[in-house]
């Protein structure tokens, strides 16, 4: 086989053709016409040698096997087959469009359902309109995709190449389906960190992959990067394999990450039979993963995901509902965010896939945005689901990214290392890395992505992680600093009534109650306070009222409770100078008005923070028993346990603010300045 050409410059060269149809095709369906057709291409090259064997097998074998059959496959070599005779230059300028699409009928099911999906038959309907179908077929026949000359390697970078391109093309919009390289890399570079067991098995181990949010399977196909560029370095070894599962969403989408997989295994060089014929894509999967779990029940070694931002459930609800209603034998169990931001469904769909430790275990990376750091109040959905991860021990490192470096949004971001098998001395433990400001800048933007992660410093967060360093950029720190008991805080009821005659109708308008009282007694409430106006009293005298009144009114009396109320409402004013109130049983009654909540430190005794945050400041406060943890997994104590995750906590730098004087003198320099421009100018 000889040696794979390296000068001709594939991606320009099908680009071109993109350029060519640009009146026909607009750039945001350029992915509809080159990627498919590329894809096309590239097994058309890879079929050749055995296509004679594959049409005549179908020949002979047709009537018994039918158009789809993997027995095929046998006769092709390959782990996809076509059964008819068509080529790309060769379906006619006429009915090229009829022809194109029975040619994409003869492949396997594999290949073409991800043509299918790619709508490559409203695409060239298009194309044949304006008669340029043919032309472009002609075109892509030109290229020599053959594994003699472009291997998998060489193939699958070029396909990248061609939707890095397409995600250039459409700038922000890119990040519907792809995440940038840099982040990917260093994504699979902490995920198979402290892995060098699996990594350098010489017994051929197999190890699963699996991403819940694949898009154009950016993650699976670096990490099987990865593992190639291992297997070069290391030759005669029989190195270990990963199985790649996904599902993805959006149609097209998938079918270009189901390609991107396809194409990486057509060259099949230095394979045995059955290797050559394993499709990589096999387990890529179109779905939703909220509502539609392709592999429900299934766990994994590893895992690589990125899920949109801030994605709103509301379509998956009633199927994410019912599934938390299954509790922990659900994904869901720990709880549910706010409607409008599912990105902790996706982190408890990762943990709820992690392989058992018994099984060897599970690792995974997921690109979120800050607000799973911290959201949620404490006993909330957020809160809680933080809580489980920290219980089951899950979170093994979070890394705080430099903003700017995606397609769509320049806010933070954070790759979070969750493992069910951390070594003995992280257990309990949460390592922290601010790589914030390791980036360099783009020659040019790409989007809202002006800066990437080069190289080197995706190799300095990769060996933080794994040296476990704590310095000025990275701390490692027990689970528990990031939990607290918010505890419920009340102050007593200082109250003087002090009646007003005027404003007896007011009584009225406090609840609905009060507002059915009938005219008599309206008349009978108003005398008494007129006969009582001016008068003050503690807060007790409304109960005396209360009881007076009763006794002379005619049913239907309002409720006495109402009638509390109304009266404490109405002429009631707090006065810090008053008695405590208390009830008619002794019992003290608290103002609502200075109802609060603390945040207790995780294992702080309460009587000690009490002492020293809060007693000194307000000395009547008490604490609320009545407030306690409940839910899946609360403990019934007193205070709701509450969880944040915060970087500023470790890594905010105070800068003193410049000196008003320097700011001053710098405004009156410029002054100075625009003012000789100015008399020049007008001379």
């Amino acid at each position: 086989m000889g040696e794979p050409k390296t000068t001709f410059d594939y991606v320009g060269e099908i680009w071109s053709i993109a350029d060519w149809v640009r009146d026909v095709i607009r750039p945001a369906d350029y992915n509809k016409l080159i990627l498919p057709f590329a894809l096309l291409r590239r097994l058309e090259c890879a079929l050749e040698p055995t296509r004679d064997a594959v049409c005549k097998a179908y020949e002979q074998h047709g009537k018994d096997w039918g158009l789809e059959n993997e027995a095929y496959c046998e006769y092709s070599g390959k782990s996809f087959y076509n059964i008819s005779s068509f080529r790309l230059n060769d379906l006619g300028v006429n009915n090229t469009l009829d022809a194109l699409m029975t040619y994409v009928d003869g492949f396997s099911p594999n290949a073409r359902d991800i043509l299918t999906r790619f709508k490559i038959r409203e695409t060239c309907q298009d194309l044949q309109d304006e008669g340029m179908l043919h032309e472009v077929c002609m075109r892509f026949a030109g290229f020599d995709l053959s594994p003699e000359t472009v291997s998998d390697r060489m193939m699958s970078d070029i396909y990248e190449h061609l939707i890095q391109r397409y995600g250039e093309e459409i700038a922000q919009g890119a990040e519907d389906f792809m995440t940038p390289r840099d982040v990917v890399r260093l994504a699979v570079s902490l995920v198979f960190a402290n892995e060098d067991a699996f990594l350098n098995s010489n017994d051929g181990s197999v190890r699963s992959l699996y991403d819940g949010t694949c898009g154009t399977c950016g993650f699976i196909s670096d990490a099987l990067d990865l593992l190639d560029e291992w297997k070069e370095r290391n030759p005669g070894k029989v190195s270990a394999s990963i199985v790649p599962y996904g599902q993805e969403r959006e149609g097209v989408t998938w079918a270009v990450g189901k390609t991107n997989l396809l194409l990486r295994n057509v060259s099949a060089k230095g394979q045995d039979r059955f290797d050559r014929m394993k499709d990589l894509s096999e387990h890529i999967m179109q779905g939703d993963t909220l509502s539609d779990d392709r592999f429900e029940g299934k766990t994994f070694h590893y895992q690589l995901t990125n899920p949109p931002y801030g994605k709103e459930w509301k379509v998956e609800e009633d199927a994410v509902r019912k599934e938390a209603s299954y509790g922990f034998k659900g994904r869901f169990g720990a709880g549910l965010p706010a409607i409008g931001d599912g990105s902790m469904l996706f982190i408890q769909n990762v943990a709820a896939k992690l392989k058992p430790v018994e099984e060897g275990g599970g690792k995974a990376a997921i690109v979120l945005s800050g607000s799973p750091l911290f959201n949620g109040d404490a006993g909330s959905g957020p809160s809680n689901i933080r809580r489980w991860l920290f219980e089951k021990d899950y979170i093994d490192c979070i890394v705080k990214l430099p903003t700017e470096i995606f397609f769509r949004t320049g806010i933070s971001t954070y790759i979070w290392i969750l493992s069910n098998k951390k070594p003995e001395g992280r257990k309990g433990m949460i390592q922290l890395i601010d790589a914030s400001s390791k980036r360099v800048p783009l020659k040019r933007n790409l989007g809202n992505k002006r800066y990437e992660i080069s190289d080197e410093q995706i190799d300095w967060i990769t060996r933080t992680y794994i040296d476990g360093h704590d310095h000025g950029d990275s701390v490692i720190v027990p689970a528990e600093e990031f939990m607290f008991r918010q505890i419920a805080t009340r102050q007593p009821l200082h109250m003087r009534i002090t009646v007003d005659a005027e404003r007896t109708d007011e009584l009225f308008a406090v609840s609905k109650p009060m507002g059915k009282t009938d005219e008599a007694n309206r008349r009978i409430i108003r005398d008494w306070m007129t006969e009582h106006d001016g008068e003050t009293h503690d807060y007790q005298w409304a109960a005396t009222a209360v009881n007076e009144l009763g006794k002379l009114m005619d049913k239907p009396k309002p409720p006495k409770s109402q009638l509390h109320k109304a009266i404490t409402t109405v002429f009631g004013m707090r006065d810090p100078e008053a008695p405590i109130a208390v009830d008619d049983k002794g019992n003290t009654i608290y103002d609502p008005e200075l109802n609060d909540k603390e945040n207790i430190p995780y294992g702080m005794e309460f009587d000690q923070y009490m002492r020293t945050e809060v007693l000194p400041y307000a000395p009547e406060t008490s604490i609320d028993p009545n407030v306690k943890d409940s839910g899946p997994l609360q403990d019934d104590g007193v205070g709701a346990v509450g969880t944040s995750i915060s970087f500023n906590r470790y890594f905010y730098q105070y800068e003193q603010p410049r000196d008003p004087k320097e700011i001053a003198n710098e405004i009156l320099e410029l002054e100075d300045g625009v003012e000789s421009f100015m008399k020049g100018f007008l001379k």
